[in-house]
């Protein structure tokens, strides 16, 4: 949307679209890149190499269907075409790439040799732009802790100065350090997410996993049931680590399948580079269509993938449409990765290009990133070892800052109605100023015990999201951190009660 103000137009970005496209850039662009220099190694024009590269899905794909378009239809040699899309292209990486293209197809240089060039040097640059980021997420996963340890600091020093002295409308002190309390935790969140490596582990195609079909049904089932199940025990009053365990057990079962689907999703990623650089080497030198060359093909030789590209064979010998049999394939692995670099390999080779060198090509892509990603795992599996102990360290604190002020406030009632008449004689002699603390005085602990549980469900929304981010998993893996720090909560809610008053009761009793 663009609103005219004199001669200048102000743009209206849509922040969180910019944010997708700047992460996703480079993973876009080595995606792109590998896809144009495998159908480069087919006997097909420039203009179909722009037109078929503007189909993909993508940002670059957007600038290379415009360059196709120039071609075409406005007369502009690919060259030039590329120039004029460069210079409206917003991301560096993308402008370089398309003026270093259009220099390239000036000079008359093969697209081939250019693209293959290209693709090795992406393959670079994503690799340490990936490092760089795994590197500033690992400082920002430092410095999370850091801010929520701060931030429960201030609550805590909130509670005590809520019993201890008058600070007027308890209310409205509450509400400004939990607006405190909210921003910093999901300010943290936020930089997480922007600081992590841009990837998508699960693809979104019609055909699943088996783990990500079960967990569809599962979640269609439990989400609604945790929404309705909540709000039934909240109106019957019952207490509140009753919610959240009863929350954390109904985000088990999808978190662990979750779990399961996004390891079995690593350990193919890894594999389906041999996979399809075995594939086209044989298909190379045998001559012949790739369901015949997995004849030849050790099934065993694959890993993971073994039983999927079983299943593969026996669909494409028993006549059924290739087309067909490769979309289950791509389906049951679930993974996004190989849905792109198995989609790349089959339409450079429908298109006639060199097996062996596509095979090539595809593989180093595919196994660069996968192996990438186990460095992020390193990070990320570190972060979350940090976050669980913390979340109850931090909700602990507060707890038990609840608890203890609780039974004192109550001691106090205790005592000053016992002695009403004693401390009724000497309240002429207290000194002046003692009016100032909240000794004896009203405090509204049902207020403050539903505001320390909110401060805790904050905290835990906020840690699982924070640790989703961290580790780039699948959706249906959030619920495993949720079940977990859920199952903490409640932990919290029953646990540290019993040990304030123990505590405060064993004082009380020395005393």
């Amino acid at each position: 949307m663009k609103i005219k103000k004199g001669k200048k137009n102000i743009d209206f970005v849509d922040i969180g679209r910019k944010i997708k496209e700047d992460q996703a850039m480079m993973l876009d662009l080595l995606t792109i890149l590998t896809y144009m220099s495998s159908i480069a190694t087919s006997d097909i024009t420039r203009l179909k190499l722009f037109e078929l590269g503007g189909q993909q899905g993508g940002i670059a794909a957007k600038s290379l269907e415009k360059i196709h378009l120039l071609a075409k239809n406005y007369g502009y040699d690919s060259a030039t075409a590329c120039k004029i899309v460069a210079m409206e292209a917003h991301h560096p990486a993308l402008k370089d790439f398309l003026i270093r293209f259009s220099n390239s197809l000036s000079t008359g240089e093969e697209e081939e040799k250019f693209l293959r060039g290209e693709t090795e040097r992406m393959v670079e640059l994503y690799t340490n732009k990936y490092t760089s980021d795994v590197e500033t997420l690992k400082k920002w996963t430092d410095g999370y802790a850091a801010l929520l340890v701060s931030v429960v600091l201030v609550i805590a020093v909130f509670l005590i100065s809520s019993m201890l002295f008058n600070m007027g409308d308890i209310f409205v002190m509450s509400m400004l350090a939990g607006v405190l309390f909210c921003f910093v935790s999901f300010f943290g969140v936020y930089v997480i997410f922007r600081a992590a490596p841009y990837e998508k582990m699960a693809h979104s195609l019609k055909i699943k996993s088996e783990e990500q079909k079960l967990a569809r049904k599962v979640s269609m089932v439990i989400l609604p049931t945790i929404g309705i199940t909540s709000l039934i025990l909240m109106v019957i009053g019952v207490e509140s680590w009753i919610i959240f365990l009863v929350v954390g057990a109904l985000f088990a079962p999808i978190g662990v399948i979750g779990m399961i689907d996004g390891k079995r999703i690593e350990e193919r990623d890894m594999d389906i580079s041999s996979f399809l650089k075995s594939l086209g080497s044989t298909a190379g030198i045998a001559g012949t269509t790739l369901g015949m060359t997995m004849e030849h093909l050790d099934k065993k030789s694959v890993g993971s993938l073994e039983n999927t590209v079983i299943r593969l064979h026996k669909r494409l010998i028993n006549g059924i449409n290739p087309k067909i049999c490769w979309q289950y394939f791509i389906g049951e692995t679930g993974s996004e990765s190989i849905n792109k670099f198995t989609n790349v390999f089959l339409d450079a080779i429908n298109l006639g290009g060199n097996p062996t060198r596509i095979g090539e090509i595809v593989a180093k892509s595919s196994l660069g990133i996968a192996i990438l990603r186990e460095k992020r795992k390193l990070v990320s599996a570190g972060f979350m070892n940090l976050v669980i102990p913390l979340h109850v360290a931090m909700g602990g604190v507060l707890m038990f800052i609840y608890r203890i002020m609780f039974s004192f406030n109550n001691s106090v009632a205790l005592m000053l109605s016992e002695h009403s008449a004693e401390i009724g004689g000497a309240g002429k002699s207290m000194p002046t100023g003692m009016g100032f603390f909240n000794i004896g005085g009203i405090t509204d602990l049902d207020f403050i015990a539903e505001y320390v549980t909110i401060i805790l469900l904050i905290l835990t929304i906020a840690n699982t999201f924070a640790v989703m981010f961290a580790a780039g998993s699948s959706k249906y893996t959030l619920c495993l951190y949720a079940s977990i720090l859920f199952f903490a909560s409640a932990i919290i809610l029953v646990v540290v009660p019993v040990m304030a008053d123990s505590i405060f009761a064993m004082q009380i009793g020395a005393g």
